[in-house]
């Protein structure tokens, strides 16, 4: 076991709203993250929010002589651009650990991060999260961007879990509308293949040693969805994805999801209600499972000390409001 104690970073390729990119960095230079990595996926974006009074945050725009870096085009497929900017950053970072997750997604610590590193056998080379995601007790959808429980994926057979959930678990990933693999801090100076959810050796014989954190101690809080018409916005850029051929395939619960918004795009907003909703017997059961958090997560605070005097609009409004002005190039792919 290591006795030291380590440094951690984070990396994400982001196309988000600024008030998610200054709450994704607040959140984790407050938890100790000594270095933030954000790769702007559209390149002309990097500059809507100032990061230049943060010595620990590094602001990629990935144009064309970010990718002539990799002396390779701009990958087609989103999946591939992220993983190459997670391992850019690998080999770029000074710290001993690096995590791979989206902006969206927030690590939530029983205990400094780095102390729980700490503990974390010295040939381990993956420690794996898991996750909890974001749903709206009762349908209520708080006035606060981040406002909402947590569920964790449910485990078991489809069949007691569609008994739980009902004819939508078949909609869900265990139980939930997003990723149910959680994500995973990985040390560095290992040469490591870096990918979405866990990291590869570059010889496909050999393992990545891997152990995994407990709920209690390290989690993954996943916003998947920031409003209804935000998610509305990202299952609308994964059809068009599809149509074009420009994603990997989709797992079967996206892929449902995604056939469900294309045959009736006017109930949108019921959508995410049947998937992000959770009435009271079902709470009732994630607890006696649990599988339900209620606690409260709010990074106004820490986003106001990083940001003084320059906190972008977080309402649900100004979400939408960016949504508006980005998703035009998308929504079209439902009529076809």
């Amino acid at each position: 076991m290591l006795t030291e104690t380590p440094s951690w970073a984070v990396v994400a390729t982001v196309d988000e709203p600024p008030a998610l990119l200054q709450a994704f960095v607040a959140w984790h230079l407050s938890l100790g993250a000594a270095q933030v990595f954000l790769y702007f996926d559209g390149p002309t974006a990097a500059g809507t929010v100032d990061f230049t009074h943060l010595p620990q945050v590094t602001v990629v725009a990935c144009d064309a002589a970010h990718w002539d870096r990799f002396g390779k085009p701009r990958p087609h497929r989103h999946e591939i651009r992220q993983v190459r900017n997670a391992q850019d950053a690998y080999q770029r970072t000074a710290a001993d650990w690096i995590l791979h997750c989206d902006a969206d997604e927030y690590l939530r610590a029983a205990m400094p991060v780095a102390d729980v590193l700490a503990g974390v056998e010295a040939e381990t080379e993956c420690f794996i999260l898991g996750v909890a995601e974001r749903v709206h007790p009762m349908g209520k959808i708080g006035a606060e961007l981040f406002d909402g429980a947590f569920r964790r994926p449910f485990q078991g057979p489809a069949k007691r879990g569609t008994a739980v959930f009902g004819a939508d678990f078949k909609m869900t990933n265990r139980g939930l509308a997003g990723h149910a693999q959680g994500k995973a801090f990985v040390r560095t100076g290992r040469d490591l293949n870096m990918s979405i959810h866990r990291p590869r050796q570059p010889k496909s014989a050999q393992e990545v040693v891997s152990t995994r954190a407990t709920n209690e101690v390290l989690e993954l809080l996943h916003f998947e969805g920031l409003t209804p018409h935000h998610w509305f916005y990202k299952l609308s850029r994964m059809i068009r994805a599809l149509n074009d051929h420009d994603g990997m395939p989709p797992s079967d619960h996206r892929r449902r999801q995604a056939e469900a918004l294309m045959a009736a795009p006017d109930m949108a907003e019921s959508l995410y209600h049947r998937l992000k909703s959770v009435d009271a017997p079902t709470i009732k059961s994630l607890v006696e499972r649990g599988l339900w958090d209620d606690r409260a997560f709010d990074p106004a605070p820490v986003v106001t000390r990083y940001f003084a005097g320059q906190v972008a609009d977080a309402s649900p409004q100004a979400i939408d409001g960016w949504v508006e002005v980005n998703k035009t190039h998308v929504t079209g792919y439902l009529h076809k």
